[in-house]
């Protein structure tokens, strides 16, 4: 039995599979975060998050292990995509796809949180 090594295209898609999926969870927790804020905000009808002093950098950390998480899938199921020595063609297509899908929708979010939100001066 071989030990487990990136240097392997089917390891390479297990590795891909598993970070892309890490990152879908941490997504769907900073999208819950966000969506809290924006709940708890008393201007919700203008989309405006409301966050306090510790609010924005939850969320700024949850996008960097988001973007990490996503990139290294993505990266991992591109470089062992299509080749021939990889019996785990299957997974290196979901971790790239769902790396890619994760880290484009992270980056608009973030965006989002930046554009529209405002700190409560307490």
């Amino acid at each position: 039995m071989a030990k487990f090594s990136l240097r392997r295209f089917e390891d390479q898609a297990k590795a891909s599979f598993l970070a892309s999926l890490l990152s879908l969870f941490t997504f769907a927790g900073m999208a819950g975060v966000m969506g809290f804020f924006l709940k708890r905000g008393l201007a919700s009808q203008d989309f405006v998050f409301l966050y306090g002093p510790r609010g924005k950098m939850a969320v700024l950390l949850a996008a960097a292990v988001t973007l990490l998480l996503s990139g290294a899938g993505f990266g991992f199921g591109l470089n062992s995509a299509g080749q021939r020595r990889n019996d785990r063609q299957r997974l290196s297509w979901i971790g790239f796809f769902l790396g890619a899908l994760v880290l484009a929708l992270t980056l608009v979010l973030v965006f989002v949180f930046i554009q529209r939100g405002e700190q409560i001066i307490l």
